[in-house]
């Protein structure tokens, strides 16, 4: 019966002996600084066994124009991934790398290291410990938030850390991979444009008084960032056993390769004006991922002040009445939005305008019915057009219960974090390594989004089929990709 009893009511231990830790700094193939629009090439340690999950860029970072701030989400940076092994492109290099990042987020929670990545907009208060001594303040009035220099307290640089990983990365398995079985393995990262940094006139918040600085006011000066001291760190073990080895020429020996499966992403991006249509062709299109943004998402902007959290010294009043709307009214604003904190808005929390995800309505009013549909070759999915809270619920059941964790108002989601998402295969099929999505191979899917009542102007619909694609290894370092 013991053989039969689940883990968590047997006893029992397994050890493996010889095993050994160490860490690899990896240098870029260029040098250490970089901008806007560069890549970066890392290769990983070759005849080595790696574990990707524990692979992170380290960095410094700073705005080189006075009013830029770095978005909150140090990986906001980040614009493409590509994975190539031996030269060869294994993972879609798919554009807007952080827009599928800040969208996840927006329904499964942040999932930004708090004292490495960069998780707020700051607005005159350093989150971090380069800005002057005891995280001073931003003084000038359009001063430059600018971690580069030498840091507080003799630290030197103040670094930022991006450890977690979209796609091949963050998603193959096992994460612990022996590259020596593998042609060499390069990283390229694509830095994103400087748009994705909000710009400031100044570091005040207003007050209910007529004619107050806004922090939110864009700076007539264009934000452009910089990174230095640009690195890689990542785990590297070593096993006196050839327990492993003996494993890894079994299998190959018997089916002829390695099988690792990891998430590969599909990106596609419209002025949408009621349609978008796109194309689709995968073993396993596991989920869809839908934002949308304001045309002028790129455009120079100040930080956008997500819904219901403080934008003055106190909530202000709506009222007109000159004789009471003064600057000491406190008005605690719509319900849940409390002192208390049940969501924890009494305080500021800002976004860049470049992941502002808004439900874009037309005529600019929340009131306005709108509804949603969705067609996979001619068949709708599901049979009924969606209101936006109908699609919050599908969207809610197709993400994994162990990482739907994000808590927020039906008024912040539609106005700062309106993402939506729609799952194809079995619930939780991620931790089994089980590929349950549709096959659009045979005949590639024909997908077709429409939308009523959304601006007529268009609004910038961003869309990302998750898929899981494998891998296989084969001897002589021979290796195929089945999208």
């Amino acid at each position: 019966m013991a053989g039969v009893l689940p883990a968590n009511v047997s006893y029992f231990m397994s050890r493996l002996q010889g095993v050994s830790v160490s860490h690899y700094k990896i240098f870029p193939q260029t040098n250490q600084t970089a901008g806007a629009n560069k890549i970066i090439r890392f290769d990983l340690p070759s005849n080595s066994l790696v574990n990707l999950r524990s692979l992170r860029m380290l960095f410094s970072a700073g705005m080189t124009t006075n009013g830029g701030r770095l978005p909150n989400k140090i990986d906001s940076l980040i614009a493409r991934i590509s994975i190539f092994c031996g030269g060869v492109l294994v993972a879609n290099n798919f554009d807007n790398y952080n827009v599928l990042r800040h969208a996840k987020d927006a329904l499964m929670g942040d999932r930004c290291d708090a004292a490495t990545g960069h998780p707020e907009i700051v607005r005159s208060k350093s989150y971090h410990n380069a800005l002057g001594a005891d995280n001073a303040v931003l003084t000038a009035a359009n001063a430059a938030e600018d971690y580069r220099a030498s840091g507080n307290k003799g630290v030197g640089r103040d670094q930022f850390v991006i450890d977690y990983w979209e796609s091949f990365l963050g998603s193959l398995e096992p994460g612990i991979i022996d590259t020596g079985l593998f042609p060499q393995i390069t990283v390229e990262i694509t830095l994103a444009e400087n748009t994705v940094c909000p710009s400031v006139s100044n570091v005040a918040l207003p007050s209910n008084a007529a004619g107050t600085n806004n922090f939110c006011a864009a700076n007539a000066a264009s934000p452009v960032y910089e990174l230095t001291g640009i690195n890689m760190q990542v785990e590297v073990l070593g096993m006196a056993t050839s327990v492993l080895d003996q494993i890894v020429e079994q299998r190959i020996s018997s089916v002829g390769y390695l099988s690792l499966p990891f998430k590969n992403y599909f990106a596609f991006q419209d002025n949408h004006t009621g349609t978008t249509k796109f194309n689709i062709n995968s073993a396993s299109w596991d989920r869809l991922w839908i934002t949308y943004r304001p045309t002028a998402y790129a455009a120079n902007a100040g930080p956008h002040p997500v819904a219901g959290y403080k934008k003055a010294g106190c909530f202000t009043s709506s009222l007109t009445n000159t004789a009471i709307a003064t600057a000491t009214e406190i008005d605690i604003g719509l319900p849940q939005y409390d002192a208390g904190g049940t969501l924890d808005t009494n305080k500021e929390k800002y976004i860049s305008r470049f992941f502002r995800f808004q439900h874009q309505v037309q005529g600019g009013a929340l009131t306005t019915e709108t509804n949603f549909s969705l067609q996979v070759n001619g068949a709708s999915i599901p049979s009924f057009k969606m209101s936006p809270t109908e699609f919050y619920a599908v969207t809610k059941n197709s993400i994994d219960s162990y990482h739907m964790n994000k808590v927020m108002t039906m008024n912040q989601y539609l106005d700062s974090y309106f993402v939506q998402c729609m799952r194809f295969a079995l619930p939780d099929s991620d931790f089994g390594r089980l590929a349950s999505g549709l096959d659009t191979r045979s005949t590639s899917a024909n997908v077709t989004l429409e939308t009523t009542n959304l601006l007529t102007a268009g609004v910038t619909v961003n869309i990302f089929c998750e898929c899981t694609s494998e891998l296989r290894v084969g001897s002589g370092r021979a290796i195929e990709v089945i999208q």
